[in-house]
């Protein structure tokens, strides 16, 4: 299978290809005033040195224009043609694509006010056609080598700038239709879930009615349901409303779990005014959501231990229990938060802790900004 030839001439290897094309003209240059025996000994490695310095341009910019320039200045009354000034204009022009201003601008003034007065100097201080040929021809090449590389640094800046403009219209489009599915799902399954929520609680208050026990798998669909129909508004709330952190939530989801026999400690560093990425807020919201509900349906113990913090360089989310850490057989709800974790560069642990059972997500912060810590507490009656 070929490949393209721009795939194999990128970066590194493209410089080298650059440099050889450089110091061949160079040489070129040289070798012309060679054959009439005006070029010293010195010349070659004048003209050599800044083809030779040019794959050094990405880490060096500045280091590789200035020595080019002034190896330019050096060979200028040798005489050696258009031709060796190739390298300096090159070197010049990715200065200012590099966003080195201040420093080319005024290097190229120098070398012009310089080139002026070499050539007024040589025809004894007299200003002629000749020496103003001579003088603007460099001095526009220069000028040309400054515009070409700013030009293209601005073209670059816009077409990111397009991109960037782009995918947040792709986003936006995204949201609104994620919005929109999640109305139409909310519509339909929340009208079928509050059918059967309707019938379990007629059935429940029937049977209390006629002083029976209700049976446990009525109960157990009404509290389904309700359930149910608090995720789906829940849900359909987030995606409507972006404003605020998910994380400031994380109090009243814990809330939603009294009665279930478990004391829930909750302590969150994240609040409305904390600045936090939308995507490491949701993920951390969501895994922190999934660990509650694998503690209350499979663990055996009665306290829950939940724990986001700001670590060095990412958002921790502890959620623990203290029954016994058991061998555990990833299902959908680990391969769920594993996935979110992964999908942000970040990890997830999941066995046992000093705690006891305990799922650990480390996941990557963007934002360097500080957050606020907001310490809360859910404490829920007595076991059933």
């Amino acid at each position: 299978m070929s490949i393209p030839l721009g795939s194999r001439l990128a970066g590194p290897r493209l410089d080298l290809v650059v440099a050889a094309v450089l110091l061949g003209d160079t040489l070129i240059s040289g070798a012309a005033v060679a054959v009439d025996g005006g070029l010293p000994w010195y010349g070659w490695p004048l003209l050599a040195v800044g083809p030779l310095m040019f794959p050094l341009w990405r880490r060096y910019t500045r280091t590789v224009m200035l020595v080019t320039v002034a190896a330019l200045v050096a060979v200028g009354h040798l005489h050696v043609g258009p031709l060796a000034a190739v390298p300096a204009l090159v070197a010049i022009a990715v200065s200012m694509y590099r966003g080195h201003r201040k420093l080319t601008v005024g290097l190229v003034g120098v070398v012009s006010a310089v080139t002026m007065l070499g050539n007024w100097s040589a025809a004894d201080f007299r200003f002629t056609g000749a020496v103003m040929e001579q003088s603007m021809l460099v001095i526009g090449w220069l000028h040309v080598a400054l515009i070409s590389g700013e030009s293209r640094r601005q073209r670059d800046a816009y077409m990111a700038e397009a991109e960037h403009t782009r995918e947040e219209a792709v986003k936006r489009k995204a949201a609104d239709e994620r919005v929109r599915i999640a109305r139409e799902l909310h519509d339909s399954l929340t009208h079928s879930i509050s059918v059967i929520r309707v019938q379990a609680g007629v059935a429940l208050h029937l049977a209390r009615k006629r002083g029976e026990e209700p049976a446990p798998a009525l109960v157990a669909v009404e509290e389904a349901a309700k359930d149910a129909t608090r995720e789906l508004r829940e849900t359909l709330t987030m995606l409507r409303d972006d404003e605020g952190h998910r994380l400031s939530r994380v109090k009243p989801l814990a809330d939603r779990y009294r009665g279930l026999g478990f004391t829930i400690d909750v302590e969150c560093e994240v609040d409305e005014a904390a600045v936090l990425d939308e995507e490491v807020d949701h993920a951390a919201y969501r895994i922190v959501q999934e660990a509650l509900t694998n503690a209350v349906r499979h663990s055996d113990g009665d306290r829950v231990r939940v724990r986001v913090r700001r670590g060095d360089d990412a958002l921790v989310v502890e959620v623990a229990d203290n029954g016994r850490a058991r061998d555990v057989k990833p299902g959908r709800g680990l391969t769920g938060m594993r996935e979110r974790a992964d999908a942000l560069g970040g990890t997830l642990d999941v066995g046992p802790g000093e705690f006891g059972f305990t799922v650990t997500a480390h996941l990557p912060m963007p934002s360097s900004e500080p957050l606020i810590p907001v310490q809360a507490a859910a404490r829920p009656g007595s076991p059933r």
